[in-house]
C-alpha cells in the first residue's frame, strides 16, 4: 500500500510506475480548465470511459464525464484536430499551459527518451501541417505546450480495471488528479499494489502492462490523463522511445 512517493521497476530495472503524491500544487490545480469538456452517454460496454454507470454526480455543478483533447488525433489515415479543440482551441490551449509545461518538465525527468521523441513528432507533425496547408492544425500544434498528443479531462468518474492497448508498453502515461475530495485509490493487481490518490497527485504509468482502476471518491473529481498513440509517430516516421531504465535516470543525474 503506497502512501509516500515511490518508483517500481521490474527486476530488470525497467520503470513501470512512478506515483507523486502532492505533485501539483493547489495554484495549478485551480487552474484546471473543464468548463464545456465533459460529456457521458449510455453508451455499450465497450464505451465504458462514457457511461453512465461509471459517472457520479457533482456536488459543485459539473458535469461528470470525460472529453479528448489532441491536437494531432488519427482519424480516416491521418492526423486531425479533436472536435473540441477545433471550437474552442486557442482558449483551451491557453488555459492549459500551465499544467502542460509541468507535465513536460517531470516527463523529461521520468523518461527523456519519450520526451525527446516526442518533441520530434510535434516537430514532424508541424512540418507535415505545414507541407498540407493544414494552418489551423499547425496553429494548435505551436499553441498546445504538451510533448503528449492528446488529453483526456475526467470529471467524477470511477474506472473498472483496465489496461491501455492502443498505448506501448514502452511508454508512460501521466495521470494528475485537482478536487475537494478527501478519499481516492488506484489499483494495480498485477503488481500488487494500491495507492492512496489524493487531490494533487502526479502517477506516470506503462498503461499497456499495469492493469489499474480507480475507485470512486468521496466528492469532485477532476482528472487529466496525458497520453499518446503510436499510429500518430508511425504517420511521421518517428524512432520510438525505448523503456525508461532506473539506473540510466540515476546515472544521467549525477
Amino acid at each position: 500500500y503506497l502512501d509516500r512517493p515511490a518508483v517500481v521497476c521490474d527486476k530488470f530495472g525497467i520503470i513501470v510506475f512512478w506515483y507523486l503524491p502532492g505533485a501539483i500544487d493547489l495554484a495549478i490545480q485551480v487552474s484546471f480548465p473543464l468548463d464545456r469538456s465533459v460529456t457521458s452517454s449510455a453508451a455499450t460496454n465497450d464505451k465504458w470511459r462514457t457511461h453512465s454507470s461509471n459517472l457520479y454526480q457533482s456536488q459543485s455543478g459539473g458535469t461528470p464525464g470525460c472529453i479528448n483533447l489532441s491536437p494531432a488525433w488519427f482519424l480516416q489515415g491521418h492526423p486531425m484536430i479533436s472536435a473540441t479543440l477545433k471550437e474552442f482551441g486557442r482558449s483551451f490551449c491557453q488555459a492549459m499551459h500551465r499544467p502542460a509545461v509541468l507535465i513536460a518538465a517531470a516527463l523529461r525527468v521520468m523518461h527523456p527518451n519519450l520526451y525527446w521523441s516526442s518533441l520530434a513528432m510535434k516537430l514532424a507533425l508541424g512540418l507535415w501541417a505545414a507541407d498540407k496547408k493544414l494552418d489551423k492544425m499547425g496553429d494548435r500544434l505551436r499553441e498546445w505546450a504538451s510533448v503528449f498528443t492528446a488529453l483526456a479531462i475526467v470529471c467524477n468518474r470511477c474506472s473498472p480495471m483496465h489496461r491501455d492497448p492502443l498505448s506501448r508498453p514502452q511508454w508512460f502515461d501521466v495521470m494528475t488528479t485537482a478536487g475537494n475530495y478527501g478519499v481516492a485509490s488506484i489499483k494495480m493487481p498485477n503488481l500488487g499494489i494500491e495507492s492512496v490518490y489524493p487531490a494533487g497527485s502526479m502517477v506516470a504509468e506503462s498503461g499497456r502492462i499495469i492493469r489499474h482502476g480507480l475507485e470512486m471518491a468521496d466528492s469532485d473529481q477532476t482528472a487529466w490523463v496525458w497520453y499518446m498513440r503510436d499510429d500518430v509517430h508511425e504517420f511521421v516516421d518517428i524512432p520510438r522511445a525505448d523503456y525508461s531504465k532506473y539506473w540510466s535516470l540515476v546515472t544521467d543525474a549525477l
